[in-house]
This record gives C-alpha cells, structure tokens and sequence, in this order.
C-alpha cells in the first residue's frame, strides 16, 4: 500500500456508517483518491457525533457496524485500491457514566484493575464526578437521592444518575432513604458527586484542556498502552488499517516518544512493510496546555 497521496475525511456518525462510507469507496477512487481517514471507530459516549470522548478502547463502535462492518469497509476499499487512516486518540476517553472502566473504578476505587490507568490525582481525596444538575444537599432533601440493587452491584441513584457503590449490602435505612443514611454512604465513597457548575474547577482529574468530560489516560504506562491499544494493534497486524493520525499529542506524558516501546511493533506489519502514523499537535512548542493531575507536562514538538 502507497503512502497517502490524497486523502478524503469522512467523519462517522450522525448517518455515517461504515455501510454509508462503503457507497463513496467507487466516486472517490475516480477522483484521484488513495486513502479513507476515518474519524474514530471506537465505542464512544451515548449519543456522541464525534467518536472522540471513547468509553471503550477494545470494541468498535457496534452503531457504526461494528468490527465485521469495519472489516467489510477495509475489504472493499483494499478491492478499489485504497488504504485507510484512522484517528486514534490516546490522550484521553470519556469521563462519563457510559466508561466501563470508570464505573469499575468508581466501585472498587484504588483497588480496581483501571485505578491507574486514568490520570486521576489519589492523592487530592476522593474522585470529583460534578455530574449533578444541582447540589447534592440539595437532591438530597427533595428525595432526588436513592439507593438501590443494580443488575451488577448496589448503586446510588441522583435524577437520572445511576452511580456504581462499593459492592457492600444495603443498610434498611439506606434502602428506605433516610437522608443521614444516604449521605454517610455518599461520604463512604471513593468519589463524590458534585454539581456540575459549582465544582467545575475542582475536579481531581486530567482534563483535556478544560472539557471536564474527558479523562487523561495514563499511556505512558506500559501496561496502560497495551490495554488502551490492544484493538488498534489487532487491526494494524490484520492488515485492516493502513496509517494512523494521533490526535492530541500534547497531552501525553512524553509526546516525544509515543512510538517507543510497545509502540514501535504497530509501525511494522508480520511482512516487514512500514505503517504510517502522523501526530496532531494543538500547542506550539513548550506550550503544553493539559492540566496534569498526577505528573508534569512536557513541551510538546510544534504541529
């Protein structure tokens, strides 16, 4: 495969599927094309039309067709000659009720497998979720606060919040409401839910830049890389993908050196033939403008 000449972006979601994206593979070779770059592929938030706030790293994305729908896509573009990018983004995924990992941590707190692979400051007290639409005391005393036995655990109800607790049995009194009761398990937690205006500024995690709603990934870690980047592995060693576009390097712990490690062994295919990779950086050099929460920021290289 060439490396890309003319690319053409199609960002999915909002209608377009990977069968939708299928359709243009035919117009787009004739117009001189030689890559599809993808927006991301990966399961994203409820109703995200973006795909970058990623809630699982290791599924495609079942409403775009999931992998055998991505997998077709490669197939038919290979048959037209055509490669394909896709934008990865190692920076961060979606600090969102809809993240398994998150809601595994907001259970088990700094005894979950993820605890460290989010760049949460442990050290700061307990996790800040500022999800609520108003304040805790305030839901509290209208009735707004339950608790109750989920499908997976007990968890804590505020409105439409449904916010895993430690996997301990229910008290009667916790069950039945009591406001004291309630909020001594809401102080029991590894977390503590705050309303979202009020708390914005005093999150205890890495944000990308200051969207609250997206959580620093710790790939710095070699465990870490290797979990958020077992799929993209897969599919690179498959052959299903022919380049990758990095977004937001400047928020990784050494943007320098993300093809280092682990990373090297996407560049290459079982064949000996080379990937391609690009980087996009959002900030000049030395202007790194994520807030780390658990280590410094390093100048990142101008994009």
């Amino acid at each position: 495969m060439t490396l890309p000449r003319a690319t053409y972006r199609l960002q999915l979601r909002e209608g377009m599927t990977f069968a939708k994206a299928r359709e243009r593979l035919g117009p787009l070779k004739a117009l001189g094309i030689t890559h599809l770059y993808l927006s991301p592929i990966f399961t994203a938030a409820t109703g995200s039309s973006h795909g970058y706030d990623v809630t699982d790293p290791t599924e495609v994305e079942p409403c775009l067709g999931g992998r055998e729908g991505f997998e077709a896509l490669s197939r038919a573009a290979q048959d037209h000659g055509l490669g394909i990018v896709i934008d990865i983004v190692p920076n961060h995924t979606a600090f969102s009720l809809d993240n398994p990992w998150l809601r595994d941590v907001l259970r088990h707190g700094e005894r979950s497998r993820w605890a460290r692979h989010f760049d949460i400051d442990w050290g700061a007290g307990r996790l800040v979720l500022p999800f609520l639409p108003e304040p805790f005391e305030a839901m509290l005393e209208a009735g707004r606060i339950e608790a109750r036995e989920g499908e997976d655990g007990p968890i804590l109800c505020a409105g439409d919040l449904e916010i895993p607790l430690t996997p301990h049995p229910l008290t009667d009194e916790e069950r039945a409401g009591e406001p004291g009761a309630l909020r001594d398990l809401h102080a029991r937690q590894a977390w503590r839910l705050a309303h979202w205006e009020l708390e914005r500024d005093g999150v205890t995690h890495r944000r990308f830049f200051n969207v609250t709603g997206l959580i620093g990934m710790r790939v710095e870690d070699e465990q870490v890389f290797e979990d958020t980047h077992a799929l993209i592995l897969d599919l690179v060693r498959g052959g299903w993908i022919q380049g990758l576009r990095v977004d937001h390097v400047d928020g990784l712990a050494d943007p320098a050196n993300i093809w280092g490690g682990s990373a090297r062994r996407w560049a290459t295919s079982p064949s000996g033939s080379r990937r391609s990779s690009w980087a996009r950086s959002a900030c000049r050099h030395g202007r790194s403008r994520a807030p780390p929460a658990t280590r410094p920021a390093r100048p990142s290289p101008a994009s």
